[in-house]
């Protein structure tokens, strides 16, 4: 299933989507992770991160820069980087990428 149509079933209940801000949340998420990753196509295994990271962007789009606010005792917060909780993935990623002991080596056949 394609990141979009993930990030649809995972908003299904919102009353009204936006589907171009959708597209634009998922290539934003998409280019700074990759960024991050210093790689020029998203891997697969961070597709779940694009989704989840889009569902936050979307779910926060009217409150954007909220950093705190409190009202009786509800209380609501947003974190600046919505990537930042997936630092621990990001950060394996990029040690085993420099790691030259985890590349798998092929042998080819002539």
């Amino acid at each position: 299933m394609a990141i979009k149509e993930r990030v649809m079933v995972r908003l299904a209940k919102e009353e009204s989507l936006d589907s171009t801000f959708i597209d634009e949340a998922i290539l934003g998420v998409s280019d700074r992770l990759k960024l991050r990753l210093r790689v020029d196509v998203l891997p697969s295994s961070f597709e779940s991160i694009v989704v989840e990271a889009v569902v936050k962007v979307y779910r926060r789009l009217n409150y954007e820069g909220i950093s705190s606010e409190s009202v009786s005792s509800l209380s609501t917060s947003f974190q600046d980087d919505v990537l930042a909780e997936y630092a621990n993935e990001i950060s394996s990623y990029l040690a085993e990428k420099n790691n030259p002991s985890s590349v798998k080596q092929t042998i080819k056949f002539i």
